[in-house]
């Protein structure tokens, strides 16, 4: 059985995701927010159910400068905002989901590494990176975070070339692996609408909407929840 999607559940992925990206993560009350670069003031801010006063302050930090984003995460076909329009705001994402796995049902073991590939591990302070390698070519790599009882994992992904070859599985079941060294009890995940059949036959299941939104005055920028690793790098 797992958790009901709550604004704790989300504080949680939040800090996760945040860590796993190295973004600094500050909380006031039902506000949470990300500062996706250092040296700018680029904060993705994220609410889960936001009430009318915090939605129309941080709606209106974001329609001042494009580099923002508000993501809003909301219960399966549930509207993300209230009825009324928010001034300033466009909708740049409404594909991804926000998903969920009892830990209990996933394998402890390491998964066999797939014939002619090996992989490497990288440990983090608070995350992990994985990477499959075909030779000194990248084939697929993903992170994990643990944040108390939640294993966050984040940036799966297959190169193009290397794809319908079962790596996807592979490395989610290793991070899940790499996860049960610590206290998990459930893991979390934001979802493209590629992957989502993937962690669906896996086990997870679908916990809430992730509708993202940014000024009308700039340009449409890409969801930080689906930015990936550089494969080359």
């Amino acid at each position: 059985m797992t958790s009901e999607l709550s604004d704790d559940l989300v504080r949680h992925w939040v800090t996760g995701w945040a860590r796993t990206h190295d973004y600094d993560v500050q909380h006031e009350g039902n506000v949470h927010s990300a500062l996706r670069s250092g040296d700018s003031d680029e904060w993705e801010y994220v609410l889960y159910s936001p009430q009318d006063t915090d939605l129309r302050k941080i709606a209106s930090a974001v329609s001042k400068d494009s580099a923002r984003l508000l993501t809003v995460i909301a219960e399966p076909g549930a509207p993300a905002l209230s009825q009324n329009p928010v001034d300033g705001l466009q909708l740049i994402s409404d594909e991804e989901k926000l998903m969920v796995v009892d830990m209990e049902t996933q394998d402890v073991e390491d998964p066999i590494t797939p014939e002619g590939y090996t992989t490497s591990r990288e440990d983090h302070e608070g995350w992990t990176r994985l990477t499959v390698h075909d030779g000194d070519k990248i084939a697929a790599r993903g992170r994990v975070a643990t944040v108390g009882h939640y294993a966050i994992l984040d940036r799966i992904y297959t190169n193009h070339d290397y794809r319908r070859q079962g790596l996807g599985t592979f490395v989610t079941r290793a991070l899940i692996a790499i996860a049960h060294e610590h206290d998990v009890e459930e893991g979390l995940l934001v979802a493209t609408a590629d992957g989502q059949e993937l962690y669906e036959f896996l086990g997870w299941t679908l916990l809430g909407d992730v509708h993202v939104y940014g000024a009308t005055s700039g340009s449409r920028l890409q969801p930080s929840h689906s930015q990936f690793d550089d494969l080359n790098d």
